[in-house]
């Protein structure tokens, strides 16, 4: 109803002008709406989605701006107020009255009346889970409009804030909760290779994959390349980690990953979490200088070297630590299609002497010039320790 944010005159000119309608409302969203329906806790929630993902469906009914900036996994955005409707909620709740901007939601709700059918034919018979900013009036409203038309809704206490509270309180308090494995060993040596392989057969934590970044100079490739969608914040990067581990913890085998640093890309690994991470039992992965060569090659070289040059002769780190020589030396070698001499400098040049062991629990290592056999050790590995 106000086209520019900043027009604050016509929502006070439209409070005035339905004030008689408007006094006859209550003071909170709450006494409109009655005591509220199904319920049940974030931790809750979080044990359905685990044990049934698939069978669940979970709304989320904050504005499209905050659903963009995070979300339940697998969450399906229904705004009950859209972005200019909850700003202008907030508005009249501060400078004008309570009521004033109940009012003003329920006038918004009811726009998207027809829209709310259409999506409640779709959800009835199915387990739904209802959750806004912090489980107040637009969840409410929400599970009220859907229980109207004939769904079942369960409202998530706490909305998304309670999430965030589990997760923070599992990756920088209690990550002691959670077993690990942790592959190590020299780049291209093909961790990850093992690590994707094994995917979906056993619990993993893709550190890389949460973060869409390979964690190295060239790290951001693998992932353009794959047009994977990228993270924009930590918080993005710890949903999904998160999500990571809530799909895969009961299963009584701890998780598979890999050694990373504590800061990948710009993305830092939190801190509790880390700490479990580097007390954990270590495989150590190690592989020919032909086949890690080869790795990379296949994992950065795919469409050519465009990506890999562009990262050469714009790194303003590589400068400083390497020299215009040495750089202009390296463009050289992609510039003649001399990928492979160029990828053996890195390893034994710049890699190999950069490689810290942080990861000190050694308990086994495999050579890794064939994934498939190595990814049986390691599976074998993990079951033998159950």
């Amino acid at each position: 109803m106000c086209s520019e944010k900043t027009n604050r005159y016509d929502l006070v000119k439209y409070a005035r002008d339905h004030s008689p309608e408007i006094s006859l409302l209550p003071e909170s969203y709450r006494e409109y709406f009655g005591r509220d329906g199904d319920l049940c806790s974030a931790a809750e929630w979080i044990s359905a989605y685990g044990r049934d993902k698939e069978n669940i469906i979970t709304i989320d009914v904050r504005s499209e701006n905050e659903y963009s900036e995070d979300h339940l996994p697998e969450a399906v955005n229904f705004p009950i107020l859209d972005n200019e409707e909850r700003d202008e909620v907030g508005f009249l709740f501060k400078q004008v009255s309570p009521k004033a901007a109940l009012f003003r939601a329920l006038k918004a709700a009811e726009s998207k009346t027809e829209n709310i059918k259409e999506l409640c034919r779709d959800l009835r018979g199915k387990n739904v889970f209802v959750y806004c900013w912090r489980g107040g009036g637009r969840s409410t409203a929400a599970c009220r409009f859907f229980t109207g038309h004939g769904v079942n809704c369960t409202k998530i206490e706490g909305g998304y804030k309670a999430y965030r509270g589990e997760i923070y309180r599992l990756f920088y308090e209690n990550a002691s909760e959670l077993d690990f494995v942790v592959l190590s060993g020299l780049t291209g040596c093909g961790k990850t290779e093992i690590i994707e392989h094994l995917t979906g057969k056993m619990p993993v934590l893709d550190i890389e994959r949460a973060a869409g970044h390979a964690s190295s100079l060239f790290g951001h490739i693998r992932y353009e390349l794959r047009a994977s969608d990228i993270p924009q914040s930590q918080l993005q990067f710890e949903n999904r980690l998160f999500e990571q581990i809530i799909s895969n913890k009961n299963t009584g085998l701890p998780f598979l990953t890999e050694s990373e640093s504590k800061t990948i890309s710009k993305f830092h690994i939190p801190d509790a979490l880390y700490k479990r991470l580097l007390e954990s039992p270590v495989i150590e992965i190690s592989s020919s200088m032909n086949h890690r060569i080869r790795r990379i090659i296949q994992e950065y070289f795919s469409d050519g070297n465009e990506r890999v040059y562009s990262t050469v002769k714009n790194s303003v780190f590589l400068k400083k630590i390497l020299g215009r020589k040495k750089i202009n030396g390296l463009l050289k070698m992609l510039e003649e299609g001399k990928e492979y001499k160029f990828c053996e400098w890195f390893l034994t040049e710049y890699y190999d002497k950069r490689y810290s062991a942080r990861y000190k629990n050694i308990v086994a290592g495999i050579k890794n010039d064939n994934k498939l056999e190595s990814a049986r050790k390691v599976e074998e590995y993990l079951k033998g320790i159950k």
